[in-house]
């Protein structure tokens, strides 16, 4: 097992403690200097110096992403404009985007944690790797590229799309490592099945490191086999991210045990999302996040809205620092039918427990009568024929899994769409009025 830096990885839980409460206290005052920041710390009776221990945590106050959206773009800048070198933005598709800027100091922390966790993947500098996340406003092109380098692997910035291109330069140049939306990674190697490129017997990925959007654990099996990860001795890990923290940061290890998040820059709280106290070991909760180390824009004690299970138990790797052991949805992609809460993940949890069915599927929310409708379109697998009583077992498997009546909706392979990025799972036709 290699590490990219091997003494703080493996730092002892105790030591990272007081590292991160020093550091956490030292953000408290480089945060207070913000007009707004300051304002909304004065109103809660704190000042930098009232943080002594994990026990004054509480006192300081939640930041939201509405917060964000309504001081945009740079009334949350913590330091001076002059000293910024980067500016990432969300696409604002539901909304004003939410910004990221970056000092020089920030990109270095920002790349050294993208080494440790493609390190503790597997990747090494013998790898070629074609990296498809998008470049651009979108913080996950850069946010890998850079570690990537920091590696020293050798990069093929290829973006996403083009996708026969893709495959062809996998061929000529030998690539190893593939990146890029897992949605992506699905759809590369549909095209290669129909290119008459066998994953497997033609390339030679043994390693793919996919973010960006939401991923199970069968379509990570599925990922697997289709693109001939394990075949090859490798596997696809998760990476998590979000621009409020700068971009992508944590990463699975080779063991895939969960999402090793570096203490020593990011804070993780686990809270129940109603009354924000902290929930017990193993049990789910919202995760709450604090960026330690950024010097333009940290933000403190930021509610992801992400709804996940973490632990702090050592990994069989090696490293000490807090893991995300599961994720089981985010409240952005929450919908509310008829008064029922359904995360589309509870949807493809059901889905792709059966293997007649490809990964490709659609939610459709609508309305009847003044009643709310949901209609759960899929495809079945090549060569495969969805007949009426697959579809009744699955319409009985989803009501027990979200509590709520739905019909599928069987289409033709290939009537869904594809995607070169994230998935649209979800078309809302309710009227809003």
């Amino acid at each position: 097992m290699a590490f990219y830096d091997w003494e703080t990885e493996t730092m002892p839980l105790e030591v990272l403690s007081g590292l991160q409460l020093e550091k956490f206290r030292a953000q408290v005052g480089r945060v207070y200097r913000n007009a707004f920041l300051g304002g909304r710390y004065r109103a809660a009776g704190l000042v930098p110096g009232d943080i002594k221990d994990w026990d004054d945590l509480a006192r300081v106050p939640f930041l939201t992403k509405d917060d964000l959206r309504e001081n945009y773009p740079t009334g949350l800048l913590s330091g001076v404009m002059a000293r910024v070198v980067r500016v990432h933005l969300t696409s604002g598709t539901t909304g004003v985007p939410v910004p990221m800027v970056y000092t020089a100091g920030d990109i270095e922390v920002w790349a050294a944690c993208m080494a440790r966790s493609f390190t503790a993947g597997g990747l090494t500098r013998d790898d070629v790797v074609q990296q498809a996340h998008g470049y651009g406003l979108f913080t996950g092109g850069l946010g890998f590229h850079y570690g990537l380098e920091r590696v020293g692997a050798c990069v093929i910035p290829t973006g996403s799309g083009n996708t026969e291109k893709q495959l062809r330069i996998m061929r000529e140049w030998g690539t190893t490592v593939f990146t890029g939306t897992p949605t992506y990674a699905l759809h590369v190697g549909e095209i290669a099945l129909e290119k008459g490129i066998d994953p497997v017997r033609d390339l030679g990925l043994r390693l793919g490191f996919h973010g960006g959007e939401p991923c199970s654990d069968e379509m990570r099996r599925r990922i697997d086999e289709r693109l001939g990860y394990a075949a090859h001795g490798g596997g696809m890990r998760r990476c998590y991210g979000l621009t409020e923290m700068g971009g992508p940061f944590a990463m699975d290890c080779e063991y895939v045990t969960g999402i090793h998040v570096w203490g020593d820059h990011y804070l993780m709280e686990v809270l129940d999302p109603l009354t924000l106290e902290p929930v017990g070991p193993g049990e789910p909760g919202e995760l709450v996040l604090s960026n330690l180390s950024f010097e333009a824009m940290p933000f403190l004690r930021y509610r992801t809205g992400d709804r996940v299970t973490a632990t702090v138990e050592p990994c069989p790797c090696g490293r000490t620092h807090p893991r995300i052991t599961r994720f089981l949805g985010r409240v952005d992609d929450m919908l509310l039918v008829s008064g029922t809460n359904v995360f589309p993940s509870q949807v493809e949890y059901v889905l792709l427990q059966h293997g007649e069915l490809s990964e490709h599927w659609r939610i459709v929310v609508g309305e009847r009568k003044g009643l709310h409708t949901l209609r759960v379109q899929v495809e079945p697998r090549p060569g495969v024929a969805l007949d009426e009583s697959l579809v009744a077992l699955l319409e009985g498997r989803l009501k027990e899994s979200l509590s709520i009546t739905c019909r599928i909706e069987p289409q033709a392979c290939g009537a869904l769409p594809r995607f070169e990025g994230k998935a649209v799972r979800v078309v809302d036709e309710r009227s809003r009025e």
